[in-house]
């Protein structure tokens, strides 16, 4: 019996020592995989980022569109960097529901992304993308006050940019 007690010491030691991840980073790391694993070609990484039947929803050419993650993961060449850069303008939660706003600069537009995210487990994933690709020089426009409480996850400054000269096709990408 006593050969078992050093054992049994350890782990709950080990167990207690353990640093559980708060919702601001598992937050973060739902972003993160979104963005830079599709940034990155990682289409599986992108993938986890989102419940298997997340919703994605923008206007297109023809009235609203919609794609399955599979279709959009489909767009991604795997293990090819994409020339673009992205950054989270804001994130809300509470409790269990967060809404995240993120943007994704390419050489001649950007696209928006509102998500709503729901913590499943203990991991917060995306169940639903409503999208936007716009000029780059437009901003998000922002009614009210964003105020950022984690200094990690920057909060967007209200901005008003003029309207595109030119309707973009969304296409997801």
């Amino acid at each position: 019996m006593k050969n078992y007690v050093l054992p049994v010491l350890l782990l709950i030691v080990s167990i207690g020592s353990l640093k559980a991840q708060t919702d601001d980073e598992l937050i973060a790391k739902t972003l993160s995989d979104f963005l830079e694993g599709g940034t990155n070609g990682e289409v599986e990484r992108f993938k986890g980022a989102f419940l298997k039947d997340a919703v994605q929803k923008a206007i297109g050419n023809n009235g609203v569109t919609g794609m399955t993650v599979e279709s959009l993961a489909s767009k991604i060449k795997p293990n090819q960097k994409m020339e673009r850069t992205t950054r989270v303008l804001s994130v809300s939660y509470a409790n269990n529901a967060a809404t995240a706003i993120t943007e994704t600069a390419y050489t001649t537009n950007k696209i928006i992304d509102f998500l709503n995210l729901l913590k499943v487990g203990n991991e917060w994933k995306i169940i639903s993308r409503v999208y936007s690709r716009v000029d780059l020089n437009e901003e998000l426009n922002t009614i009210g006050n964003v105020v950022a409480k984690n200094k990690d996850i920057p909060a967007a400054k209200p901005k008003v940019a003029p309207k595109p000269a030119k309707k973009v096709s969304d296409d997801g990408w």
